[in-house]
């Protein structure tokens, strides 16, 4: 038994309360969305659409035939070796005769098919691949790769057929590299797993108000650490070689790589180091010359300049340095809210509910709400990103292009494996790839904070996949922080306000003792099931969310359960559950709340 004590509002810091736990199998098994035709092996992303076969397909090593006219061919086989090597596959590339027990991959270019979708069939002896692009191919590889399991000492595909393609043509993570500076092989690591989900955009914030991290030739100052917040790194940045280099490793796992160069706002570095302000006619004329050297480095199609959170002085300064980065064959994307952008921009929308912001649906616009990682909170952003719709479309098209999961260093890291811990990285990175690869018929922003109630399609629908989830957890993350347990069948009961008189730190009787009710002046208080699913108890669950840019609460902000099941009063709140856990987990990787001992089956901890 847990128990859990939480203020309520006024609260003056958001903190997060979570537990962090396993339990064994649940009774009935697997409950299956619609979606899922077979859930075994765990596809992530799930494809568009999938036939499964009569058995499966068994075989000791794999023979592939890669054509000269398959687009990307060197890397392409390049990848069917890592395939090997990860999965211990012994296979040979375009060689002579298939060995007995061999089953043979072939990939065939088909011009029918455009952008990244690909078609895969898996029969008796042989996996078939068709593409029309590098994309396509690179993509049914990672299928393909999914698809592969032991067998009683031999390999196994299920029989199956697949035809699918993304619903966004956009499907990035953006790296706070200018808070916290990840090294090239950290980044190259990251990405190289997240191409196996098939996200294709690597978005690197490059420069902000603690660091600037691409070298300059022109303006090596702008990387002296003098002109850096002391607490951030000073001094670390990357060379242009290096930035080369992974942009070239990037391109080879069909990924993109899109830079950002703050401005004119989070400019504090450039203003030391330059020595003047970029809304200047020196700021701009130096600022040219950064472009310039920046887009050698990045051949992808857009350049991000910031632009959000700026008092705009110089009225021509976007203008002007929009114009200058078109010039140089790129297109522009800016935040959204940001400064005053113009209709051929790529808005990067961050701030609907936070900032009061719409989305402006006759623009190009790349979605981020609803899918920041920026707290210390390793449960709740899952299910806050799988109930999120991209773009706020069900499929993208020449406008809704697709969505960027931001990764903020807000909080100081002591190594670059933090981003790892400390945040809920790879599984909402995972969750991410899910929703931007197959779209969302609806927007449900009533499922921000919390799961759909027990036994509704939302909630079998989370369930369903939280267990593809935890199945590559398992099997393809071992030694990797995946901070990510099931959570849907945790249920929470809820009591108070007790009245704590403004005293914050009042203790009242659940503290000590669990009972039905408990008395609290004249009235009586008992413990209320709430619609609160899953294994975190965040103080926005709870509360009214505080609106930093209103600086009020808002009811109507967040959806808030305390609220609307307890009560809006001032006081003291507790939020009870019950969980089994049939091994020893840590709580915390760092701030540990509690442990867990191993108990037998079926009995209460």
């Amino acid at each position: 038994m847990l128990l859990f004590r939480v203020f309520s509002i006024p609260v003056r810091f958001f903190i997060a309360l979570l537990i962090y736990f396993s339990w064994g199998p649940l009774a009935g098994g697997v409950v299956t969305a619609p979606v899922p035709e077979f859930s075994s092996p765990a596809l992530i992303p799930y494809p568009s659409k999938v036939v499964r076969g009569a058995g499966e397909a068994g075989f000791r090593s794999v023979q592939v035939k890669v054509g000269p006219d398959v687009p990307g061919r060197d890397d392409l086989m390049k990848e069917i070796k890592d395939i090997f090597r990860t999965s211990g596959i012994q296979g040979s590339l375009n060689s002579g005769g298939a060995a007995e027990g061999a089953m043979t991959w072939e990939l065939f270019p088909d011009a029918r098919m455009k952008g990244e979708g690909y078609d895969l069939s898996v029969g008796l002896g042989k996996a078939t691949v068709r593409a029309g692009s590098f994309g396509g191919f690179f993509n049914a590889l990672q299928t393909l790769r999914q698809l592969v399991f032991n067998r009683e000492g031999e390999f196994a595909m299920p029989v199956v057929r697949i035809s699918d393609k993304p619903a966004f043509v956009l499907r990035g993570v953006m790296l706070d590299v200018e808070r916290y500076y990840m090294s090239p092989a950290f980044s190259k690591e990251v990405m190289r797993r997240l191409s196996r989900y098939k996200i294709n955009t690597l978005h690197l914030h490059l420069t902000d108000d603690p660091a600037w991290r691409m070298e300059v030739k022109k303006y090596p100052a702008l990387t002296d650490g003098a002109f850096h917040w002391k607490s951030r790194l000073p001094g670390r940045f990357y060379t242009q070689a290096q930035l080369k280099d992974l942009t070239d490793y990037c391109a080879r796992l069909n990924i993109q790589v899109i830079p950002e160069i703050d401005m004119p706002g989070h400019s504090q570095p450039f203003a030391r180091a330059m020595k003047t302000g970029m809304q200047t006619e020196k700021g701009v004329s130096i600022l040219k010359d950064v472009v310039d050297e920046a887009v050698s480095l990045f051949p992808g199609r857009f350049f991000h300049m910031g632009s959000d959170e700026a008092h705009i002085s110089m009225k021509d300064f976007i203008p002007r340095m929009a114009e200058h980065i078109r010039g140089k064959g790129k297109e522009v994307v800016v935040w959204s809210p940001g400064g005053p952008h113009d209709k051929d921009s790529v808005l990067m929308c961050w701030g609907e509910n936070e900032a009061g912001a719409r989305m402006d649906k006759n623009m190009k616009r790349i979605d981020s709400n609803g899918f920041y990682i920026d707290w210390a909170d390793s449960q709740s952003g899952v299910y806050q990103v799988f109930f999120q719709q991209p773009c706020e479309v069900p499929q993208g098209d020449d406008k809704a292009l697709g969505a960027i999961m931001p990764v903020w260093c807000d909080g100081n890291l002591s190594s670059e494996r933090r981003v790892l811990e400390q945040y809920p990285f790879y599984p909402c990175a995972l969750t991410f790839a899910e929703r931007v690869w197959r779209g969302s018929a609806t927007k449900r922003r009533d499922y921000m904070d919390q799961l759909p109630p027990r036994g509704t399609d939302g909630w079998k629908e989370f369930r369903e996949f939280e267990q593809r989830l935890a199945f590559h957890r398992d099997h393809f993350f071992q030694g990797v922080p995946f901070a990510y347990v099931k959570q849907a069948d945790v249920v929470w009961s809820l009591v108070g306000p007790f009245d704590h008189r403004g005293k914050n730190d009042t203790s009242f009787e659940p503290e000590r003792r669990i009972a039905p009710s408990y008395r609290d002046g004249d009235r009586i208080l008992a413990w209320k099931k709430t619609p609160v699913y899953g294994a975190a108890v965040h103080v926005r669950h709870l509360f009214a969310m505080f609106n930093m840019h209103r600086n009020q609460y808002r009811t109507d902000h967040w959806p808030t359960l305390m609220s609307r099941e307890v009560g809006k009063e001032d006081g003291t709140c507790y939020a009870l559950t019950f969980i089994r856990s049939p091994r020893e987990q840590e709580v915390w990787p760092e701030r540990h709340v509690g442990a867990f001992r191993r108990v037998p089956q079926g009995t209460r901890p």
